[in-house]
């Protein structure tokens, strides 16, 4: 660069200086042992466009200030007008488009242009919307039918109802199989629990099932057959008995209150199998050991508590009912009173304490008092707060002041207070002596006793002033801490676990256990699953006794998980006996729950299932309507409960695309309206189809007939409402129409054709009655709205080749003017019918232009 002077500018040489350093610096790479920075284009681009980015801002600057100054003075906010501008929307109108002197065909072909770009733009985003809706649905299907399977195969295999073992057996021995006496027990239950609670009559469910239960160990001990476990199936059944026993056979806890005390109840009885079976355990050990007991002729209750304590003590000494002075035994006495139930016993016994006759740490324990606290106790299930501090405080002095070596007598003591005063710090403290529970029914005896399913228990403790009651929920969690194997002596007593889970009101626990129990891991053929009967029953009766509603379950994963178990096994009979499938379906629907709505539906799919299953229409739903039928009836014997049922079953049918059976069973439950509209929708279909294959024909004669006893039916129903029923009809009988002309254009009979427009009233004849037409187009019947494209093109050609026929026709000259106007009127028919077509969205230009075409041609 040269200046004015000729020299260079003292810039150069710099310029020189840093190309010669760039270079130097190229040429040896990395002197200063630093790693070598690459830029590739992409990060060279990104970079341009940042600094153009920030340059083009930083010249924006200016010019934004100035018209923001400029706004201002105005009075106008630049925020709000940048916040309107983004929201207006440009609409322009035709007339701002197009030039003023555009010529009528420019301005016509430009609105036909826009008009046909609008209607694909809203065909697409219609087409798109019902796409994607479709598909959604689909998708929703095959997840829900997946995630069914994955249940299925993931569930115990169904359990083995039938004797026999083989089909291909059956099948040579031409013998049918016969059910095994296990579970041909409990189908009359079952039987019997369905009428009972359709009839609303309680049926003493548990009493049927312990009578079978001991017919069938009846039959086992004559046939010689010796049980694998010292715990049987009967033990089982009678530990259900015993815990129900407070349960209502037919009727479900709806309340909150309700709940809490049917859960209060059961617990309580479930404490009260444990004292039993530990009271006949007593009568064993004095039955087993009579010299040690030295128990008489007719002993008492609190003698036989004495004889077991001379047999537990045999080596500790005299004790002190035998012998002044002897081992005190005060407070073992009262314990085992208490553990076998005997709690009259146990108000004696310390009514009976005089002054002189025990040691006088019991007289200065207040046992005076002790009488009233265990009646309190007794009667109310709980100490009141004042009582429930004095037992508390004195159990804590005795905590303090507690001689171990004493025989354990203040341990069972401490016991005594833990159990009228149910507080914690004594409960962990007495949990702690490993002497006191050496097996799983007393300590569980002794948290059932702690429980307390009730509001805060308030005390007067200076450290504890609310606690916390025992739940059975903390019961549940300390017992899952183990696995089942824990409690089953290494898998040797397998029902030792269900009768735990029982014990502590699991039920849903207790039946999955059962159903997927397994020996031999599931490989161990006919006996893989040898508790999966009793798990589908156990279901059933849990259900009907309302006990799966109480809410205490922690295994539980949901009654929903029960409903299938009982549903597999009625898949047994689905074949060979789909009444009694249905019976088992029935209530699978029941153990589900969910409410009436909820139970009619799940019950109306299982009826879809199994008529899919068995075909047995005639067995399951009988003949002549929801009021007669053979299964159907006899489990429910409300009509109206029928019909919700059938009705549930057809509109299963719908969403699976069994149009057929939908229509008999909408027919069966006397719904004549919604068969009709299936009908339609297929009819019109088969319309369709039967203009491309002609040998759909057959079809169509069987939708017209159910499609006129529809109508039939319909005529004597009230309830529809009468404009639903005129359209409905309406549709029908113009599909009928619609077939007859479809096939006489096939035909070619032009004029049969031309003779059934006037009963097409949707069809406008004259040109002023197309935009009134027009409009009421939108507000035909589905059905017809999809044939309306072919029927008026059809008209369209027929008018055409009437005219041209009648043209032909040599006539006198009175008959060519008679034919002249006839034509005349044709073609404004015609001409109708060609502006009808455009008018209409849901016709395709396509037949306009067509009919446009004719009508040009006859000019």
């Amino acid at each position: 660069m040269a200046t004015p002077t000729g020299g260079k500018t003292p810039i150069m040489p710099a310029l020189e200086a840093l190309l010669q350093q760039t270079a130097n610096v190229a040429a040896n790479a990395d002197p200063l042992g630093l790693p070598s920075i690459e830029r590739g284009v992409d990060q060279l681009v990104e970079a341009t466009a940042r600094l153009a980015k920030r340059s083009s801002r930083t010249q924006q600057t200016n010019e934004a200030l100035s018209a923001a100054r400029l706004l201002a003075s105005e009075g106008i906010d630049t925020q709000l007008l940048n916040r309107d501008l983004r929201e207006v929307e440009i609409q322009p109108t035709l007339e701002e488009v197009l030039p003023e002197s555009c010529s009528l065909e420019e301005w016509l072909a430009q609105v036909q242009e826009v008009s046909v770009l609008s209607a694909v733009r809203d065909s697409q985003a219609s087409t798109q919307e019902t796409f994607k809706q479709k598909l959604s649905d689909i998708t929703s299907l095959e997840w829900q039918n997946a995630r069914n399977k994955f249940v299925q195969s993931s569930q115990a295999p169904q359990a083995k109802v039938y004797q026999d073992g083989g089909s291909s057996g059956m099948e040579e021995d031409g013998q049918d199989p016969t059910i095994s006496p296990r579970a041909a027990s409990f189908i009359e239950v079952v039987r019997k629990v369905n009428r009972a609670m359709a009839s609303g009559i309680p049926y003493d469910a548990l009493r049927e099932v312990s009578r079978a239960n001991q017919e069938m160990a009846q039959q086992d001990r004559h046939g010689g057959a010796q049980p694998a476990t010292n715990t049987s199936l009967q033990s089982l059944w009678q530990v259900v008995s015993s815990v129900l026993s407070p349960a209502r056979p037919g009727h479900q806890p709806e309340s909150k209150e309700e709940i809490a005390s049917m859960r209060a109840s059961l617990c309580k009885s479930a404490r009260r199998h444990l004292e039993r079976d530990y009271a006949t355990y007593v009568n064993e050990e004095i039955e087993q050991h009579p010299q040690l007991a030295m128990l008489g002729g007719s002993p008492s209750r609190l003698q036989q508590i004495r004889a077991f304590l001379r047999i537990r003590f045999s080596d500790k000494g005299a004790l002190d009912f035998d012998v002044a002075g002897g081992i005190d035994t005060f407070w073992h006495q009262l314990y085992f009173c208490f553990r076998c139930g005997y709690i009259q016993e146990a108000i004696e016994l310390v009514e009976s304490v005089g002054e002189g006759l025990v040691a006088g740490d019991v007289h200065a324990a207040n046992v005076s008092s002790l009488p009233d606290y265990i009646r309190e106790w007794q009667e109310k299930g709980e100490l009141g707060a004042s009582n429930q501090a004095m037992v508390r405080l004195d159990g804590e002095r005795i905590l303090r002041e507690q001689d171990r070596s004493s025989f354990g007598k203040n341990q069972y003591r401490i016991l005594i207070y833990t159990i009228l005063c149910a507080d914690r710090h004594l409960a962990e403290n007495v949990l702690s002596d490993q002497y006191l529970f050496t097996n799983i029914e007393d300590f569980l005896w002794f948290k059932l006793v702690l429980v307390r399913e009730g509001q805060l228990t308030t005390l007067t403790s200076s450290t504890y002033t609310h606690e916390e009651p025992h739940r059975l929920a903390e019961l549940q969690q300390q017992l899952a801490q183990y696995p089942a194997n824990y409690y089953t002596r290494d898998g040797k007593e397998p029902l030792l676990y269900a009768i735990l889970l029982l014990l502590t009101l699991q039920f849903e626990g207790c039946v999955q256990y059962l159903a997927t129990y397994s020996p031999g891991g599931g490989l161990g053929g006919d006996q893989a699953y040898p508790y999966a009967i009793e798990a589908v029953h156990l279901c059933v009766i849990f259900s009907y006794y309302g006990v799966f509603e109480l809410g205490t379950d922690i295994r539980s994963r949901g009654s929903a998980l029960c409903s299938d178990i009982v549903h597999d096994y009625g898949q047994n009979f689905a074949v060979r006996d789909p009444a009694t499938a249905f019976e088992y379906y029935c209530l699978a629907a029941e153990v589900k729950g969910g409410g009436y709505v909820s139970v009619i539906q799940t019950q109306g799919q299982l009826l879809r299932e199994l008529l899919n299953q068995s075909r047995a229409f005639g067995t399951l739903l009988g003949a002549g309507g929801s009021g007669s039928g053979a299964v159907l009836s006899k489990l429910k014997p409300d009509k109206q409960q029928r019909q919700d049922i059938i009705v549930s079953a057809a509109v299963g049918c719908v969403q699976n695309a069994q149009f057929h059976e939908a229509m008999e069973l909408f027919m069966h439950a006397g719904k004549p309206f919604n068969a009709l509209e299936i009908i339609n929708k297929r009819y019109s279909d088969a319309i369709s189809a039967a203009a491309a294959e002609p040998g759909q024909g057959v079809d169509l004669d069987d939708l017209e007939q159910r499609g006129n006893a529809a109508l039939q039916d319909l005529e004597s129903q009230q309830e529809v409402d009468i404009r639903s029923k005129r359209e409905e009809v309406g549709a029908f009988e113009t599909l009928l129409l619609a077939r007859k002309l479809f096939r006489a254009f096939r035909e070619g009979a032009y004029k049969e054709c031309f003779g059934l427009l006037p009963e097409f009233s949707f069809l406008p004849i004259r040109p002023e009655q197309v935009s009134k037409f027009a409009s009421d187009a939108g507000g035909l019947h589905i059905a017809v709205k999809e044939k309306l494209p072919q029927i008026v093109k059809i008209a369209g050609i027929a008018i055409s080749e009437v005219m041209q026929e009648r043209r032909a026709t040599q006539r006198t000259p009175t008959a060519a003017s008679m034919i002249s106007s006839s034509s005349q009127e044709l073609k404004t028919r015609l001409h109708a019918l060609a502006l009808y077509s455009g008018y209409v969205k849901i016709i395709p230009e396509s037949v306009a232009t067509e009919l446009n075409i004719i009508l040009n041609g006859l000019t």
